[in-house]
């Protein structure tokens, strides 16, 4: 069962508009909830159903109506049901943005990428994993660049060297906005902040100038960038904040990775292979794709 028909179905029966966290309390208590998968799926279903709130209430013939804009936080407003007849939108699964991800990033940076499963992990079975495993790593490989007298002697620098390689971190969402920025934001900080370059990607992402500025002040205090991915076309993407650099990865915390979940083990000895063979083998790393 989608979740818009969930909150169809909760609005219809419902004598007065309804606020988001009465909305999100009742789809819980619903007797289909076992039966939706956007919120079964997920640890905060509060966010789930502001994003759906937030799809079908706008456009010139909105499913869901909002009866007071009184207050600028969505909390306050209530939703009522203006329609049960809404548009087939196709909502992707952020697992379908990677070759979009991992061809721009090739494309803009020479980084070849990794999609990190969290299913590999050991902690699959708790929270740990999530603000643990990115989504997606990635390697610039800095030492193909030299000639062979300078790769040998750059290579004694060793593996967390920024003249020897860079490491890449992304966050992939669907949609960010003022609902889920915090949620969001803060994972890619927990996940991606080893790495020399940490990126939260986004293929929807609210373009306002008051969300942006808030963006900008997470990224000064913080460093993780934004990059808005182009699905119609991967490299007109954009940066839309850059990520800080860190001069030093995080060694401890990428011997944790490595050694709770096997595709960052791989990931990190198939960069140490290439260091030592100053050879790049395609096949260890994400297919990039030449048509969409």
């Amino acid at each position: 069962m989608k979740l818009i028909d969930l909150i169809i179905d909760i609005l219809d029966v419902a004598d007065n508009p309804l606020q988001q966290n009465e909305i999100t309390e009742l789809a819980i208590a619903h007797s289909k909830y076992s039966s939706c998968p956007e919120l079964v799926r997920v640890d905060f279903p509060a966010s789930a159903v502001a994003r759906t709130l937030s799809k079908y209430s706008v456009g010139a013939s909105p499913v869901i109506g909002i009866h007071s804009e009184k207050r600028d936080k969505v909390s306050f407003k209530k939703f009522y049901l203006k329609s049960k007849l809404y548009p087939n939108i196709h909502t992707l699964a952020e697992i379908e943005l990677h070759p979009y991800l991992v061809k721009y990033v090739f494309q803009r940076f020479n980084i070849y990428s990794k999609t990190i499963n969290a299913l590999k992990s050991n902690y699959t079975k708790n929270k740990i994993g999530k603000w643990t495993n990115p989504d997606i790593v990635g390697i610039n490989p800095l030492i193909l660049n030299l000639n062979p007298l300078f790769q040998d002697e750059v290579q004694k620098l060793g593996l967390f060297s920024t003249k020897v390689v860079e490491f890449h971190s992304f966050e992939l969402k669907i949609r960010i906005d003022k609902s889920n920025i915090t949620e969001a934001y803060f994972q890619a900080v927990s996940n991606s902040s080893w790495a020399n370059y940490g990126y939260l990607v986004v293929e929807d992402l609210d373009m306002s100038s008051a969300f942006l500025e808030n963006l900008t002040r997470l990224n000064n205090g913080y460093g993780i960038g934004i990059i808005k991915l182009n699905l119609s076309n991967p490299a007109d993407s954009e940066i839309i904040i850059s990520a800080r650099q860190r001069d030093i990865v995080d060694i401890n915390f990428m011997n944790f990775l490595s050694a709770s979940n096997n595709n960052f083990y791989d990931f990190v000895k198939n960069t140490i292979d290439i260091i030592k063979s100053k050879k790049i083998n395609a096949a260890d790393f994400d297919h990039i794709k030449s048509k969409f």
